[in-house]
């Protein structure tokens, strides 16, 4: 009866997300705010296409060397075909069961169970710190624009409060790295000795080993400098998908700087696992965020978008065929 219940619930969280997913795509559809039409001719533009399809390949491939620089810092060295085996694996299982067993998950797993001897804190930590810096490529990119173009942004009132939220976004990027860097300075390492307390209780143990693990990144600055240089190269590429697709659509409203100002927080909606790839929430975010520089096109632009990422991500299902299965316990011992 268990078991049942450990299998049931797990597939229905995943057909409700595709249920709410499917019902938002079929409303903006029939409201008209998503045209297929409009999004078939734009996948007909072979060169925009193309050109695409590499870019998102291209940010593929940055995102896994970024997590396989993060291994390293945590003292694991993976060779590059190690690294597309657990990447594929997480990206496929991140595209098709969101939420209920998370591909980051996933691929610590088959770290583990590839490695016995390896604990498991160093290895989640880095699986953690690569999603977080992910989000923060996206913060970076989307400032950009801001610092280079300010009083341009700030000349158009529809965009203040995604100016002001984007400027809140950075600030805590800032005082992430700075928290990481001083950590044993002053105060803080004040509250490091403070929190040798946790080591009475298992719970506890973990909490300080995941602190130390975190922090241990301040005696590889460099490193991390590394990591972050290439979340936003990673991100950068993404943003030069939209806008391939914008203009392959022939949409020709915005202006660069607004697409990536705007891009960035249109793909931080969809990394909240509440849907499939973002499928829906990610259509209205774009169509909403487009709308405000004046392009009706941005569910289209998605669509297209999103397509290219999991037809990709799906290639992964060739890696987890073809790799043992794992056991559920290998994430029980440290």
């Amino acid at each position: 009866m268990e078991k049942i219940k450990s299998n049931f619930f797990p597939a229905l969280k995943l057909i409700l997300k595709f249920s709410f997913s499917f019902a938002i795509l079929f409303y903006m559809v029939q409201s008209g705010r998503l045209d297929l039409s409009v999004v078939k001719r734009g996948f007909s533009h072979i060169p925009f296409l193309l050109g695409s399809i590499g870019l998102v390949l291209f940010a593929l491939i940055i995102s896994l060397y970024r997590w396989g620089l993060l291994m390293r810092g945590q003292g694991i060295e993976f060779t590059p075909l190690q690294l597309a085996r657990y990447g594929m694996i997480g990206a496929f299982f991140n595209t098709t069961m969101p939420g209920a067993v998370s591909g980051d998950l996933i691929k610590a797993w088959y770290v583990l169970s590839d490695h016995p001897g390896q604990k498991k804190t160093p290895v989640l930590t880095s699986v953690l710190l690569d999603r977080i810096l992910g989000v923060f490529g996206l913060v970076i990119v989307s400032a950009s624009p801001l610092f280079l173009n300010w009083e341009v942004v700030w000349s158009i009132p529809e965009l203040h409060k995604v100016a002001l939220g984007v400027l809140a976004l950075f600030l805590s990027v800032v005082l992430f790295f700075s928290y990481i860097m001083l950590s044993m300075w002053g105060p803080l390492a004040s509250l490091r000795k403070k929190m040798e307390g946790l080591n009475r209780n298992r719970l506890g143990e973990v909490v300080l080993q995941a602190y130390d693990a975190w922090t241990s990144y301040r005696e590889k600055p460099m490193l991390l400098a590394q990591a972050i240089f290439f979340s936003a190269i990673c991100h950068l590429s993404i943003v030069m998908v939209v806008i391939l697709c914008a203009q392959a659509l022939g949409d020709n409203q915005m202006a660069t700087y607004q697409y990536f100002l705007l891009v960035p927080i249109g793909l931080l909606t969809t990394a909240i696992p509440i849907a499939p790839a973002g499928l829906g929430v990610g259509h209205v975010a774009f169509a909403a965020l487009f709308g405000l520089a004046g392009s009706s096109h941005g569910a289209e632009v998605f669509t297209m978008l999103v397509s290219l990422q999991i037809l990709l991500n799906l290639s992964g299902v060739f890696f987890y065929l073809r790799s043992p299965k794992i056991e559920p316990q290998v994430l029980a011992s440290t």
